[in-house]
């Protein structure tokens, strides 16, 4: 049952200091501003009462939510002993894995450049071998073109493209390493953002398929040989997911910042308390209540539940979302996809955790998320890996080279156009190449 304040389940309470935590984090968070959103949330839907007594509501939300993961053997916790865990190391070969993609827009075409690199540790190695970074995979193309490599036909949506060709090609990057063999062989990859992402969004009826040799490197297979809607994302992320799984290697997605507001998470966990008879339909649904109507999403709540270098014993959660939403000529597909065995992990004190994903079969879980705490704690207020943000420097492709391929094509157009000599050429080019109507190149000429 829920006390009459409607926040701690009588029957999961935890100890008093525990309590106090919660609520010590929660003003912390607060004097730096935190939670602003959620209060305002709050006092738009209930009394000023209840914004009145935030803090004191929040702390029981939180308390309910810890009391559940202690009572059941649901949390765990990674003591910070860096010296030790180093050296225990030694012998260890981890890839960082990260993608970056040119943003580049141009009339009357849409350039695309993704290349994902990786950044590749060897801790305790003290040859030139201890650090590598290489560009895993590396794909340029005009997704308005004919003939182009990536894509079969157009689609509107151009960023709806760019993300899928990213996606995709972050796990095939992924799995390149993960199947390697010999001196070269990787004991874990691991990636930055999820490890399986929600597909529905590109299964639309028109979404163009992937071309066979994009297909074919993507998944580092001269001899796949898939139809047409084999090559279609839905279809070929799927395939790519399955050949890293088959691998054995150790793999594991961690994503930086939690945007959305549905806690996913924490739903998915008070109905594996409720399928165990740990908690009753209503108590979960209460709970579930509340931590919507204070607008908490998973990182946020776990924020103050968690304590510095606790994590939650991780669940197999479902990242496709509400079947009744999947393209219907997908739903089959869809259904094959694997859950995300989730966690989230809290480095120090004073940063937010981030989520963790992984394959519900993997070998040495813990031992890769002792890599992730302890790698997260070489930079004290960043709070995340610390090699995915050197891949990401390393794969970000810069503004300025964006910018020079930008200006290259627009200084090709224009100088093709007045070789031509054809005025109305030169006329279609500036107004194509001009930024605003009142740009320089429309001045009167004499």
């Amino acid at each position: 049952m829920l006390r009459s304040h409607g926040s701690i389940l009588d029957c999961f309470q935890g100890d008093v200091l525990a309590e106090a935590g919660i609520r010590d984090r929660i003003e912390a968070r607060i004097s730096q501003g935190e939670f602003l959103a959620n209060m305002l949330h709050v006092t738009r839907q209930q009394s000023d009462q209840a914004h009145t007594d935030f803090v004191e509501n929040l702390s029981g939300i939180a308390g309910s939510v810890r009391a559940l993961l202690e009572n059941n053997d649901l949390l765990r916790r990674i003591d910070y002993a860096p010296n030790a865990y180093w050296s225990g190391l030694r012998g260890k070969t981890f890839a960082f894995v990260d993608g970056g993609v040119a943003n580049i827009e141009l009339p009357s075409a849409a350039p695309i450049g993704i290349r994902v690199g990786s950044y590749i540790v060897r801790p305790g190695d003290e040859s030139d071998r201890r650090e590598q970074f290489n560009i895993e995979l590396a794909l340029v193309d005009d997704l308005f073109s004919d003939s182009g490599f990536l894509f079969e036909s157009d689609f509107l949506d151009v960023a709806k493209l760019r993300d899928a060709a990213r996606m995709v090609s972050e796990v095939a990057a992924g799995y390149r390493l993960a199947k390697t063999t010999g001196e070269d062989r990787v004991d874990a990859v691991i990636l930055h953002g999820p490890l399986v992402n929600p597909v529905a969004p590109y299964g639309l009826e028109d979404f163009p398929s992937f071309g066979r040799g994009a297909c074919r490197t993507l998944l580092d297979d001269e001899e796949w040989d898939g139809d047409e809607r084999d090559r279609q994302f839905v279809a070929l992320y799927l395939t790519v997911l399955e050949r890293l799984r088959q691998t054995g290697t150790p793999v594991v997605g961690a994503v930086e910042r939690s945007i959305g507001r549905d806690p996913v998470f924490l739903r998915r966990l008070l109905d594996r308390l409720q399928d165990a008879k740990v908690l009753k339909e209503k108590d979960a649904r209460e709970l579930e209540r509340q931590i919507l109507s204070y607008g908490l999403n998973d990182a946020s709540l776990l924020d103050v539940v968690l304590g510095d270098g606790e994590y939650v014993a991780p669940i197999p959660v479902m990242r496709q979302g509400p079947e009744n939403k999947w393209p219907e000529d997908w739903k089959r597909k869809i259904r094959d996809y694997p859950d995300a065995f989730t966690t989230y992990i809290k480095p120090s004190a004073m940063v937010m955790p981030f989520r963790v994903e992984a394959f519900e079969d993997i070998r040495g879980f813990d031992d890769l998320l002792a890599l992730i705490f302890h790698t997260s704690r070489l930079l004290p207020s960043y709070g995340f890996p610390v090699g995915l943000d050197i891949v990401d420097r390393f794969a970000k492709v810069p503004a300025w080279l964006s910018r020079g391929v930008k200006g290259q094509h627009q200084i090709v157009l224009l100088r093709r156009a007045i070789e031509s000599g054809d005025p109305r050429t030169v006329a279609f080019a500036k107004r194509v190449l001009a930024a605003k109507g009142r740009d320089w190149l429309f001045r009167p000429s004499v």
